[in-house]
């Protein structure tokens, strides 16, 4: 058997993202993604013209908002705030910088 891990290709504001994922955790990579990619869409309809890192910014916190009051913060007994935030950093190292 091969343990050589292999990127998966998720899609995030029309923007694809190559993730290096173990194979049992490609599930909710791909769960997070697209939650991921529904908050930034969110954040995009408000109307104002945002950077991609704004908007990715502003999702970000829309989600640690929703993690904190649903009692799943950084500290409190989460399964998936690990995924969540290397997803966020994976987004915000790709966005190219001025």
């Amino acid at each position: 058997m091969n343990n050589t891990l292999k990127p998966i290709t998720v899609r995030i504001l029309e923007k694809d993202y190559k993730i290096v994922c173990p194979p049992e955790e490609q599930a909710i990579l791909f769960r997070t993604a697209d939650y991921v990619n529904q908050a930034m869409i969110q954040v995009k309809k408000s109307g104002q013209i945002l950077s991609t890192e704004r908007v990715a910014v502003l999702a970000a916190l829309n989600i640690a908002r929703e993690l904190i009051e649903s009692g799943n913060a950084p500290g409190c007994a989460s399964d998936h705030t690990p995924e969540l935030i290397e997803l966020i950093d994976s987004v915000l190292r790709d966005i190219p910088h001025p």
